[in-house]
């Protein structure tokens, strides 16, 4: 069956955006997920800083909810689950402050370093 010109380049154009779906390419595009979550990108796009405030905004909450809960078990003299509450809530806190770093995250302005 005969397409026209416009027609195949479509076609193409769509294999080629589903590529990722097969094992190698989906994992080249994990990690260049993964390294701008935590590294970000001076050039990022707005839709994908607003992506990145979600999950930012999402491990803060979390942080908030695990602070409230520990001050529950400080109220109730709850050594050993205050520790481990805590830790959590300070490894969950860092990841949602270095999301919401990399969603400010701005190319250096070349012209001011002299």
């Amino acid at each position: 069956m005969t397409h026209g010109h416009d027609t195949d380049e479509m076609l193409k154009e769509i294999q080629r955006k589903q590529g990722p779906t097969k094992w190698p390419e989906t994992l080249e595009a994990g990690r260049s997920v993964d390294e701008f979550l935590w590294k970000g990108n001076p050039r990022a796009t707005p839709v994908q800083r607003v992506g990145l405030a979600v999950f930012a905004v999402m491990y803060l909450f979390l942080f908030v909810g695990l602070m409230v809960v520990m001050v529950k078990l400080v109220l109730l003299h709850d050594w050993i689950n205050i520790v481990f509450v805590l830790a959590m809530a300070a490894l969950i806190g860092i990841a949602g402050f270095r999301l919401l770093r990399n969603v400010f995250r701005r190319q250096a302005d070349r012209s001011r370093s002299g």
